[in-house]
């Protein structure tokens, strides 16, 4: 099985790192710049001619929750496989469970009975208290805090140094910007800002 990792950017170069420190091989990057023929000492192979499907997995390194929704749909349709990441210094509880395709940073903490879903990013130093879910395909952005029982909806970006206080609920497709102070619960699709946490108005 060949291992690519999907996006040749910055979070690429994260999601690299952790691989290489885990002692996980990584075979090359995908992503649309088709203009550069290696990155980092790997190849890049242009997301118009992905690798073959049997014998590739794929993890992607795109923390735009709506772009890797986007492909995650399109590559599962394919038929692709996906793998998780998890950086050696990382603190993971034994008893919490990690999706598949999923990307947990080094020095973040997911904590005991935490349960995260498939293709979720939770970044440098982020924590994820006891018994928090996260749903799929959200980002946990670094420095963020999840207190205690704190549910996280699908495809929910939480920001940079955001706090979302215990037992909270934060719906689908929402958005915690950075620093924020989350004292409610969220509303899916709401955008939030602000310490207390408010609605984002244009």
């Amino acid at each position: 099985m060949s291992f690519y990792i999907y996006g040749a950017g910055g979070h690429g170069k994260v999601v690299l790192d952790a691989m290489e420190v885990a002692g996980q091989s990584c075979h090359g990057f995908i992503d649309s710049n088709v203009g550069v023929g290696q990155w980092v000492g790997l190849p890049i192979c242009s997301d118009k001619n992905l690798p073959i499907v049997s014998s590739s997995a794929i993890h992607f390194a795109i923390g735009h929750v709506p772009t890797r929704a986007k492909l995650v749909r399109q590559l599962s349709e394919l038929g692709y496989s996906f793998f998780t990441v998890i950086h050696p210094f990382a603190v993971i509880s034994k008893n919490s469970k990690i999706g598949n395709g999923s990307f947990i940073s080094a020095t973040a903490v997911v904590a005991t009975y935490a349960v995260i879903g498939d293709h979720v990013i939770v970044n440098h130093g982020a924590v994820v208290d006891h018994d928090c879910v996260v749903g799929e395909l959200s980002h946990i952005a670094p420095r963020s805090v999840l207190g205690g029982g704190v549910i996280v909806e699908n495809n929910v970006f939480v920001g940079s140094g955001a706090i979302v206080l215990p037992g909270l609920r934060i719906g689908n497709n929402s958005v915690i910007g950075a620093g924020a102070i989350v004292t409610k619960n969220v509303a899916p699709g709401t955008t939030v800002v602000g310490n207390p946490a408010k609605p984002f108005i244009k």
